[in-house]
């Protein structure tokens, strides 16, 4: 009889845990999961965060949302399934793999016989091995890469560099002084041509003492192509969290939302 009563106390409390660990931290959201992807191209491993909607169904199709910064990932996740649950954009699954050194991995300088990790490995890790690894597990449609800072430049490289990885992308108050090899040549916009790609841009670019960020501002301006369409906003609130919801949100919405004219 005893041993009974152990036994059931036991599946309960086992019981009670598994619901706690599916809880969600608030009505709509959940702070997600993490796994581990043995990575090649970057020679490590890779610890990625999954957030998954509210409503997930495993049959039905949902847009990626990459994140490059892994502090942004609860609040912006968060605020993700907020706008989703208004029916601003649609569900989403949000994903951040961990960053140990950010500008080693997201330099947008391509070098395959440095030691060190850069932009174009990690493009390589996106696309052959985080990719494959998700849509293994899930049905996805759309893909929005965002970054914030020197994760948005990377965002803008990977736009110029391989426009075709994601169907959109925010980049949020970049610098792009990395980066003036690919803008001030002829060349900037010549790989964008034959997919649609979606453009988010943030920032104070028409600070005089940023050449690099002013110069690719008029460039883009100048960008005639009927599958390019973009936005750029400049936003000065001083709040730092603030300004970054305000732009991920505003971003998504245009990027969900957009009509072209």
């Amino acid at each position: 009889m005893k041993k009974t009563k152990v036994l059931l106390i036991i599946l309960i409390l086992i019981s009670q845990i598994s619901f706690g660990q599916q809880n969600r931290d608030s009505l709509f959201t959940t702070l997600g999961y993490s796994t581990k992807i043995e990575s090649e191209f970057l020679n490590q491993t890779k610890t990625v965060f999954i957030h998954l909607p509210f409503k997930f169904d495993k049959n039905k199709e949902y847009p990626l949302i990459v994140l490059t910064d892994f502090m942004a990932f609860k609040p912006l996740s968060s605020t993700t399934e907020i706008m989703a649950y208004n029916q601003t954009i649609p569900w989403c699954i949000v994903v951040c793999p961990m960053t140990t050194n950010v500008p080693d991995e997201y330099s947008p300088i391509i070098d395959n016989d440095s030691e060190k990790i850069n932009g174009g490995k990690t493009i390589l890790f996106y696309e052959k091995e985080l990719f494959p690894f998700l849509q293994s597990k899930y049905k996805i449609s759309k893909k929005i890469l965002w970054g914030k800072g020197f994760s948005g430049m990377f965002s803008t490289f990977v736009m110029l560099s391989k426009p075709d990885l994601f169907d959109s992308y925010i980049s949020d108050t970049p610098n792009f002084e990395l980066m003036e090899k690919e803008i001030n040549g002829d060349k900037t916009f010549e790989k964008i041509g034959k997919t649609k790609v979606s453009y988010y841009l943030t920032g104070t670019m028409t600070d005089e003492k940023d050449n690099a960020n002013l110069t690719f501002l008029t460039k883009i301006k100048n960008v005639q192509k009927s599958n390019f369409t973009w936005d750029y906003v400049e936003n000065n609130d001083s709040i730092f969290i603030s300004r970054i919801l305000t732009n991920y949100t505003h971003g998504l919405n245009f990027l969900f939302n957009q009509t072209n004219e």
